[in-house]
């Protein structure tokens, strides 16, 4: 742990606070961390609880039809659990922070950390990226220049690699249930 309270090694591409507020926002945020770790320590999750939740989330017709994405590529079929989905499980699992932050942007792009963390057994993943401000659309590229393009354009990056952060954390058997749950219950909705 470092002087903030976190392990060493988070946060590292973060860079130092420069003004008094961006300080004071740091330390509120570090407390904020010391408070989630110390109540996931304390109140630990319960698996079974947690697993019968995710399951029961699974059961509604709309998540489930929502649970899986699909897309062509090369003449195959590319699958996998929605950021929707990931978000239900990181939710019901407990003791998770999850999400993206924009560590800085100029140039006509952002840099950004996607990340998730399980503060109960401190597994992290993170994954730090560029988003550039230009749309591809019909063969040309467009620049974008209005705060709420680049936001979206962020947004809809950052929630893919959030994704993946979120499915290297959580046990793959938790997710794979829950998968076969979503299917169930679409089949189900069927008859």
């Amino acid at each position: 742990m470092n002087s903030s309270g976190l392990p060493s090694n988070d946060f590292a591409s973060v860079p130092a606070p420069t003004s008094s507020g961006t300080q004071m926002m740091a330390g509120r945020q570090a407390q904020e961390v010391q408070a989630a770790i110390f109540l996931a320590k304390s109140f630990p999750r319960d698996e079974e609880a947690a697993m019968t939740r995710i399951l029961q989330a699974c059961k509604r017709k709309r998540l489930a039809e929502d649970a899986e994405y699909e897309f062509p590529r090369g003449g195959n079929k590319i699958t996998g659990p929605s950021i929707r989905l990931a978000e239900v499980i990181a939710q019901n699992w407990g003791n998770m922070d999850y999400g993206i932050l924009e560590l800085d942007q100029k140039a006509g792009k952002s840099e950004v950390m996607a990340y998730a963390w399980d503060l109960q057994t401190n597994t992290r993943r993170s994954m730090t990226f560029t988003v550039n401000h230009a749309r591809n659309a019909g063969g040309s590229v467009k620049m974008l220049t209005d705060p709420r393009d680049i936001y979206e354009m962020v947004a809809n990056q950052g929630a893919r690699r959030v994704r993946a952060c979120i499915l290297g954390v959580i046990p793959g058997d938790i997710v794979d249930a829950a998968i076969e749950e979503c299917r169930k219950t679409i089949r189900e909705s069927h008859k």
